[in-house]
């Protein structure tokens, strides 16, 4: 939606591949003294403060809260990571590439400003992944209507995106939601291993706290395992057995899914995965 937006108003974005960005903060962070921070660190602190609050100053830097960020950094540091920054920006501006932050920014500029609106009301699912590029379009889409937007989400499945305020964006829900308490989609056994892991209320940054008691799920499973391992060649040979056990009893391979919680654990699930082939065919 926001590309075809983009598309019809301003003509077709040239979205910034993540390369880009990683390449131009690397050569930034290398003609910027002073300073030891990660590339980590750096493409964090783009993604989760300087892109997606579109900050294009180092006043508007200087000011905002870094809600969510780990690590604290000072005044002096503040102004050294803005130096790199700003040649980010430059950079993009060169390339007249734009980050999908940028596109939903300029939207929510021109809505603002009193540009047409494409839609009368808009049905959000998985809400609780808005960014806050995202978050502040939607609060121009709606105005001052005040059923124009309808939200669905879960603010236990928060896990990709940093805190942040709805209501400073123009989206206020407090008082205006209500916690649906029937599971279709997962099992008993699964919701209850999963509810362990979150307290029984999470809350967001704007005080709309969220119940997880008295949820039902309306089918059975087998229970999760859960194994710990010494080291990741023992993770790997019992990965793979499970597999190579599943696939004997008649599992298809599409019908498994190996999942890891980063790119950095790519190459043992592909191991494990390859493990569990090798051990069935045999």
């Amino acid at each position: 939606m926001g590309y075809d937006l983009y598309s019809e108003r301003f003509g077709q974005p040239n979205i910034a591949a993540s390369a880009l960005i990683k390449n131009l903060l690397a050569k930034a962070a290398a003609e910027v003294e002073g300073h030891k921070f990660s590339s980590h660190f750096l493409y964090g602190e783009w993604s989760d403060v300087v892109d997606a609050w579109q900050l294009k100053s180092w006043e508007a830097y200087r000011d905002v809260s870094r809600l969510g960020r780990k690590t604290r950094i000072g005044g002096k540091q503040r102004e050294i990571l803005w130096a790199i920054f700003e040649r980010v920006r430059a950079g993009l501006a060169e390339r007249k590439a734009v980050t999908w932050a940028d596109v939903f920014g300029r939207l929510a500029d021109d809505l603002v400003a009193g540009g047409k609106k494409p839609f009368d009301y808009a049905v959000v699912d998985e809400a609780q992944d808005l960014g806050v590029a995202e978050a502040r379009f939607l609060g121009a889409l709606s105005g001052d209507k005040p059923d124009g937007l309808f939200f669905a989400g879960d603010l236990g499945q928060r896990i990709f995106q940093q805190p942040f305020s709805w209501k400073a964006l123009g989206l206020d829900v407090r008082g205006r939601s209500f916690t649906l308490r029937i599971n279709y989609w997962t099992s008993h056994q699964i919701r209850t291993h999963a509810d362990r892991l979150l307290p029984a209320t999470v809350s967001d940054v704007d005080g709309n706290a969220e119940g997880r008691r008295g949820t039902v799920s309306v089918f059975d499973g087998p229970p999760p395992m859960v194994a710990v391992f010494a080291n990741p060649d023992d993770e790997k040979k019992a990965v793979g057995q499970w597999i190579s056990e599943r696939l004997r009893e008649g599992c298809q391979p599409h019908e498994i899914g190996v999942f890891v919680r980063s790119d950095r654990q790519l190459k043992r699930a592909r191991s494990a995965l390859k493990a569990g082939v090798r051990a069935t065919s045999n």
